[in-house]
Formats: structure tokens, sequence, C-alpha cells
């Protein structure tokens, strides 16, 4: 008994393995980009939080000089 192939069915196996392979990998890809816009809307937030912070102090730092040289 002779075993055949048929190419037909391999490239249709094949094609089937890289297309849940590409979705697999689309989805995991997908994931980490909204984990990675959640962190980057995070650091923003934290930033301005900073910058915020920053020009308290420096006004504060202002108010200092004008007290000690007016």
């Amino acid at each position: 008994m002779k075993a055949q192939v048929n190419l037909g069915q391999i490239l249709q196996g094949g094609l089937a393995a890289l297309v849940g392979w590409l979705f697999k990998t689309v989805n995991d890809l997908q994931q980490e980009v909204a984990t990675l816009n959640a962190q980057v809307a995070a650091y923003q937030d934290s930033i301005s939080g900073f910058n915020q912070n920053l020009l308290v102090i420096e006004e504060v730092i202002r108010e200092i000089l004008f007290k000690v040289g007016g």
C-alpha cells in the first residue's frame, strides 16, 4: 500500500495553522497595546501632577524671593 500525499490538503492545513497563529498574535498584540496605552495615560497623569507641583513650588520661591529682596 502506497501512501498518497495530497498537496492541497497539506497546503490547506498549513494555511489553517498560519491563520490561527496570526489571529493569536494579533490578539496578543492588541492586549499589549491596550496595556501600554493604559500605562501611557497613567504616566501622563503623573507628569501633569508633577507639573502642578512645580508650578506651586515656583510660586512659593517667587514669594520668598520677593519677601527677601523687597
